[in-house]
């Protein structure tokens, strides 16, 4: 009963943790100068982005310098990895003979976190804006501020 208890508990801790956080977007900002700028998504305006790089230093990029955007989301390759590695390794220390319980593991887990690398990257949300000029950024606000922290 105990453990039921504890269990439900760190359930319900989880989930709650769980739903307050937000999805966060990676972005990628090429700038006609060639220069890139990498970080999260932080706010979209009609004149530029601001964008979080490090945790720490908010950049705001002006949108006759930028020519091309990519947003992705973050934090759903990795899990879906380690969840096609675990799978494997757990069905290998399953088997009941030694070499192919060995051989699932050595052979398995690469391939299921391969597979699940794959999946991940496939699920993930990606948005493409290339040959982007400074009167385009008015026409998709709407749209990037689906991907920003603030909205």
């Amino acid at each position: 009963m105990k453990f039921i208890f504890t269990f439900l508990i760190c359930l319900t801790l989880g989930f709650s943790g769980f739903a307050q956080q937000r999805a966060k977007y990676k972005i990628k900002v090429v700038e006609k100068d060639g220069k890139v700028t990498r970080g999260l998504f932080y706010a979209a305006s009609d004149d530029g982005l601001m964008v979080i790089k490090n945790r720490r230093d908010t950049v705001k990029l002006s949108a006759d310098h930028i020519t091309a955007l990519y947003i992705h989301r973050r934090g759903i390759v990795a899990p879906l990895a380690i969840a096609g590695g675990l799978a494997f390794f757990v069905i290998g220390v399953q088997s009941d003979k030694l070499v192919e319980s060995v051989v699932l593991i050595v052979a398995g887990v690469p391939a299921g976190v391969a597979g699940g690398l794959l999946i991940g990257e496939l699920l993930s949300n990606k948005k493409y804006y290339k040959q982007l000029e400074a009167k385009d950024f008015p026409l998709i606000k709407s749209n990037l501020q689906k991907y920003t922290v603030l909205k």
